[in-house]
């Protein structure tokens, strides 16, 4: 076993786990090891053995573990540690579920090394060093900060941590601290005889910690990367919850030299996996690797925005799994792809394409669709989101920080085939998100209105709400219209559809507020002037919003 296993394992563990593999040698059996255990303070301990470090190992006995967060006796994820054998024969992870006890020790006597070695950092002692591994001078790790850090960790996480490790992820945290967002950071190995491994921070705020491990296993599995070693640990945010913290030692399954350009897109796919639906993971991390986090984010958008407009002319041809059904075929994927390529070269700030390039590239793509496609139902959903490209006047797709897919719409791309007339809105926003979909109508560039959030309890019902979702708003803010007729104020409303089926009120609880955080993030993301949004927001509306929006049904502090 690696060195880290004896330095962070117990050694009553270490026994336990001795004594399994013998028993199992003795007995001629398969490595084949499912240990259970329990800490001194009560927290339950689950060990898995396996035979092999085989590529995938780690992603599939998170797939296996119990405590999920839809069960009513859910057990929160609070520490892993994943070891593999030196020889390569067997695979040791230990699963620590239920929360540590904070403020039972003294962090100055506990976290004596790290703070000697944030003061010799600040002192210059490692300036100039060799590798560069080592943090540059920062007010955050003066003693007063590092304490107040400190006091927010559990004793193992600071007895087992590395003291420059520690600091690196500190830094991490302090970015996303009081956010929900992601960072990530990503740094070659320098043991001995790990020439092609790399160590992976990721930084989660709020992100369940279990869903957090699967997601980047899942994640890192896709780009060929085989896990091997993995630490995990929690640490209080204070009100805003808390912060995941993984560390992964990872190495190419080919052998392959990864490029910078190789890992930039790695940070911003796991930045981005915390918010993904599970349609856009199942899409492009089991289906269509190829296709890439931003496409098939766009694609399932595009599905959704799709379902209330097509439903009208047939619900049943377009129900929305019919829709994503058909769009993500293998004879139709291409299409869509290429579809996602020219949206994203629409608003891509760095290579704007000019009004004759698009209209060029339309035509090219409707008269593939012409040639290629010869279903009906196939063909009149890929015109539709060819018409949502065309439609579009803002997104927020190249945002670095963004929760969800916003996108800004000129409202005749609402408009179903054969609908009768009725006013036109002067604006739509709409967000695509993990487990939501959500729209916002307004009816003058002033308008004043509430967010209601609607969370059907089966599959069935949220396929009915999806197909009337963009009608409920509309009606919603042209009734707010009509009230406020007199006065400058115009009529708006935003309804998030929210899908909690086999949720745990826990849980329940817990996407709707992350689902109204993102909604809202996103709308802010469209509507406000700052320097990030001036550089990656290309915008083809021309002038800036007001937005006003306060709660409604289902919206609480």
């Amino acid at each position: 076993m690696p060195s880290a296993y004896f330095r962070q394992v117990p050694e009553s563990f270490r026994m336990d786990h001795i004594k399994a593999v013998s028993a199992i040698k003795d007995a001629n059996m398969d490595m084949h090891l499912n240990l259970q255990s329990h800490l001194p303070d009560g927290r339950s301990v689950l060990t898995f053995i396996r035979p092999g470090t085989q590529p995938g190992l780690l992603l599939k006995m998170v797939k296996e573990l119990p405590y999920k967060h839809v069960d009513q006796n859910y057990l929160p994820l609070s520490r892993v540690q994943v070891f593999s054998s030196e020889d390569e024969s067997m695979s040791l992870n230990m699963f620590v579920y239920g929360e540590e006890a904070a403020g039972t020790f003294d962090v100055e006597v506990t976290g004596a090394r790290i703070l000697q070695y944030a003061k010799d950092l600040m002192e210059g002692e490692y300036e100039g060093s060799v590798d560069g591994r080592h943090p540059k001078p920062s007010p955050l790790f003066e003693r007063e900060n590092l304490l107040n850090y400190l006091n927010k960790c559990s004793e193992s996480y600071i007895t087992r941590s590395d003291p420059r490790r520690f600091l690196c992820q500190m830094q991490l945290f302090d970015g996303i601290s009081g956010t929900e967002g992601t960072r990530v950071a990503v740094e070659e190995s320098y043991l001995d005889g790990n020439d092609e491994q790399f160590w992976v921070d990721i930084a989660v705020a709020n992100s369940l910690p279990q869903v957090a491990l699967e997601q980047a296993s899942r994640l890192l599995f896709l780009h060929k990367f085989d896990v091997q070693r993995c630490h995990l640990d929690t640490v209080s945010d204070g009100e805003n919850g808390n912060v995941t913290h993984l560390r992964l030692l990872v190495t190419p399954i080919d052998h392959g030299v990864a490029t910078k350009e190789f890992f930039s897109r790695l940070k911003r796919e796991l930045r981005r996996s915390k918010w993904l639906d599970p349609s856009t993971m199942d899409l492009v991390f089991e289906r269509y690797p190829w296709l890439g986090v931003r496409r098939g984010e766009i694609i399932t958008a595009f599905c959704s925005l799709m379902h209330p407009i097509m439903a009208k002319v047939s619900p049943l041809a377009y129900s929305k799994v019919n829709i994503l059904e058909t769009i993500t075929k293998k004879r139709y994927i291409d299409h869509a792809a290429l579809i996602a390529n020219l949206f994203l070269d629409k608003f891509d700030p760095e290579k704007l394409i000019n009004g004759e390039e698009f209209v060029k590239r339309k035509e090219d793509l409707i008269k593939a669709i012409d040639s290629d496609v010869e279903d009906t139902t196939a063909s009149e959903l890929l015109y539709k989101m060819i018409d949502i490209v065309e439609h579009t006047l803002r997104t927020n797709i190249y945002l670095y920080d963004r929760y969800s897919l916003g996108l800004r719409l000129d409202p005749r791309v609402m408009v179903s085939e054969g609908e009768g007339e009725r006013e036109l809105p002067y604006g739509v926003l709409f967000a695509h998100g993990r487990r939501f979909n959500a729209y916002h109508v307004r009816f003058r560039d002033i308008s004043r209105g509430g967010m209601r959030l609607v969370t059907p309890s089966s599959p069935e019902q949220y396929a009915l709400e999806s197909a009337h979702h963009y009608d409920e708003c509309y009606g919603l803010a042209f009734a707010q219209q009509l009230k406020n007729k007199d006065i400058p104020e115009g009529g708006s409303k935003a309804v998030n559809l929210i899908n909690v089926h086999g949720l745990s009120d826990v849980g329940k609880n817990f996407v709707m507020r992350k689902s109204v955080k993102a909604f809202t993030d996103t709308i802010l993301d469209l509507v406000v002037d700052t320097e990030e949004t001036r550089e990656k927001v290309v915008d083809y509306l021309g002038k800036k919003e007001i937005l006003y929006l306060g709660p409604d049904e289902q919206v609480r502090p």
